[in-house]
């Protein structure tokens, strides 16, 4: 029985897998923002999930292989304040089911403010809102001792003014984690799907990704490693920046000469990987950094000249008895960036010490 699970397991994500490879990069899909990170962690390493198995419950939206029995009963929140009146975040619970495996149902939402409605002739005619909306089921299975499955669910209500649209999306993924050598792999297939209904009458795809991930905990120091592969069936994940832009000029002529990223293999290479580090002197307490160099370089402004920290994440976790913190800060622009907030408890963790309190 655990052998017929193991197989169908791999013949579904193959399968699945061939269909996806084509799907686009970001920009020419709907629903963008099933691809934001919602775990400081993950903001805080370079903008993916961390292979570790060590209970984190605020990553599974994004990795659910990383589902584990540890996790059940624990409720996680998290919060983005993103640029200007936009936020959005993940708020779920976990529960195992012994030989079932462990599932997660959580909300993923995502919402752009309010804005001003005006017809042609500039008359405010009142305001409007837009918002997106993602109802995610998990479920999280231990194969081997080191090994570990996961699949995401994902139903997705997109509201923009007038214009509506349904969809779903799965993730599938895999882990590979040996706790005597704190080292971690895993690979993950990103929204698979389709709309089910439309904005107006024409079908895009959902934004596709394929992630390779490794993390590795130094042995004599307490510095822990993370690279990340992603966008690694896209032929190009190059977007072209003003910054990228130079004018070749002549007496008679100016000509803009664009860089692009033919022959450039190393430059191609760079935009697919992010590396993130985590300092953790003490189990109770970790800082992160990270550095994405494809977001620096399509969102940095007036060339090198303007970098700041642009493409740079910094984020820290502290836990206190039942409650573990996590707070980053990523950096989007020479403008400001995102702050990422999450908090996660055991309800009956929860439970007891409010009932403590209460018969004091």
């Amino acid at each position: 029985m655990h052998s017929t699970k193991k197989h169908i397991f791999s013949f579904v994500f193959l399968m699945t897998l061939g269909f996806a490879l084509l799907a686009q990069i970001g920009g020419q899909g709907t629903y963008q923002f099933l691809n934001l990170p919602t775990s400081p962690r993950a903001a805080a390493t370079g903008g993916y999930f961390v292979p570790v198995k060590d209970n984190d419950e605020s990553q599974v939206n994004a990795n659910p292989s990383l589902l584990s029995k540890q996790m059940d009963g624990r409720v996680v929140v998290n919060f983005v304040k993103y640029i200007g009146d936009v936020n959005y975040g993940y708020t779920g619970y976990i529960k195992d089911y012994d030989k079932l495996g462990t599932f997660s149902l959580g909300i993923n939402y995502f919402n752009y403010g309010t804005f001003i409605q005006a017809d042609e002739t500039a008359a405010i005619l009142g305001s409007f809102s837009a918002s997106e909306t993602a109802l995610n089921l998990g479920w999280g299975y231990k194969l081997r001792e080191r090994i570990s499955v996961g699949s995401n669910l994902k139903l997705v209500y997109s509201q923009l003014f007038q214009y509506r649209s349904v969809g779903a999306a799965m993730d599938f993924a895999g882990t590979y984690f040996n706790p005597e050598k704190e080292f971690g792999a895993s690979l993950v297939v990103r929204n698979v799907g389709t709309q089910f209904t439309t904005y107006a009458g024409v079908y895009e795809p959902l934004p596709f990704d394929l992630q390779l991930a490794f993390s590795k905990k130094l042995a004599h120091a307490p510095f822990r490693v993370v690279i990340v592969g992603h966008n690694l069936t896209n032929k190009n994940v190059w977007f072209q920046n003003r910054g990228d832009v130079s004018q070749k000029a002549s007496l008679f002529n100016t000509d803009s000469v664009i860089a692009g990223p033919t022959g450039n293999w190393g430059e191609e290479i760079a935009r697919r990987i992010t590396v993130g580090v985590e300092f953790v002197p003490v189990e109770s307490f970790t800082l992160r950094a990270g550095y994405n160099y494809q977001r620096q370089q399509e969102l940095k402004l007036g060339g090198d000249s303007k970098l700041g920290m642009v493409g740079f994440s910094l984020g820290m976790q502290v836990k206190i008895k039942m409650l573990t913190f996590q707070y980053a800060y990523a950096s989007y622009s020479v403008a400001g960036g995102a702050h990422l907030f999450s908090v996660s408890a055991k309800l009956v963790e929860l439970k007891r010490s409010k009932k403590a309190e209460t018969e004091k």
